[in-house]
């Protein structure tokens, strides 16, 4: 009998597909793997009068780096963090943040009017604000652009 060496990766894989599968759930609303909710940012869900409204944080991204595109049917979000050149004299000790590109997808709870949907940015938030449809007009999806009140 040969002895294989133990090998953290081939761990990895073998627990990384139950894990998918469990963020994949309907229960968590949102089409997300575990390997993307390590770069995923905090996303909040609510209905508000006749509107749903999705909040995302974002801070540290400029708002010129986010695209936001919406259907009747749900929201993506995509953008860029871009590293900061900073001089450093002593090094890193320890750093928790992620830079490049993300991606996420929410669906909403009940169909939108996309056409009257807004998005805004400020603080670090960013909100978008879509008003509820009868789910007999149709769809249709268009890209946000997103407003930065002073």
């Amino acid at each position: 009998m040969d002895l294989i060496p133990w090998n953290p990766l081939r761990e990895w894989e073998r627990i990384r597909t139950p894990l998918d599968r469990f963020f994949a759930d309907p229960a968590f609303g949102t089409a997300m793997t575990f390997g993307s909710a390590v770069n995923a940012f905090p996303v909040e869900v609510v209905e508000q009068g006749g509107d749903v409204v999705v909040r995302c944080e974002l801070a540290g991204i400029d708002p010129e780096d986010v695209e936001v595109r919406v259907t009747d049917q749900g929201v993506t979000i995509r953008g860029q963090r871009r590293a900061e050149e900073v001089e450093r004299q002593g090094g890193t000790f320890r750093s928790e943040r992620f830079y490049g590109s993300f991606s996420r997808t929410v669906s909403f709870p009940v169909p939108v009017d996309s056409d009257q949907a807004r998005a805004t940015f400020r603080h670090g938030l960013l909100e978008i604000r879509a008003p509820k449809r009868n789910p007999d007009a149709g769809r249709d999806g268009r890209r946000l652009n997103i407003e930065t009140p002073h």
